[in-house]
């Protein structure tokens, strides 16, 4: 259950698993730490919802599959211009940015495939955070 900076997830979760836009997007499975600031949390897609987000260490990330890195500022900045529709898309901000750090080339094909689903997924965030 996560605490702290990223206590909103729940609510995310909560939402995305029982929208069914979200679940039209198709199944999405992949392991995403969001490593913002100095904190971190691992977000386990599975099939068609949110099976789980926990708190993790930065020792820890390698666990991950894809990680979406950023500083604080940079993250509160990016979800307000997301919640207004003036944002990029998680595609276009790694282009520019390189937010997305994949494990392998495998996990890099991962992102590729399944970006809009996580790209709903930090729209949700945005509509709760921002």
């Amino acid at each position: 259950m996560p605490t702290g900076e990223f206590a909103y997830l729940t609510k995310v979760r909560t939402r995305l698993n029982s929208d069914t836009a979200y679940r039209r997007l198709g199944n999405t499975d992949v392991k995403l730490a969001l490593a913002i600031g100095n904190q971190a949390c691992l977000v386990t897609f599975e099939a068609f919802e949110i099976a789980s987000i926990e708190p993790m260490d930065f020792d820890d990330l390698r666990d991950a599959e894809l990680v979406l890195r950023m500083g604080k500022r940079e993250w509160n900045a990016y979800l307000k211009k997301r919640k207004t529709g003036a944002g990029p898309s998680l595609l276009t901000l790694d282009l520019d940015r390189r937010v997305i750090e994949p494990r392998n080339p495998l996990a890099r094909l991962k992102f590729d495939r399944f970006n809009r689903s996580l790209q709903f997924f930090v729209d949700a965030c945005a509509k709760v955070y921002a």
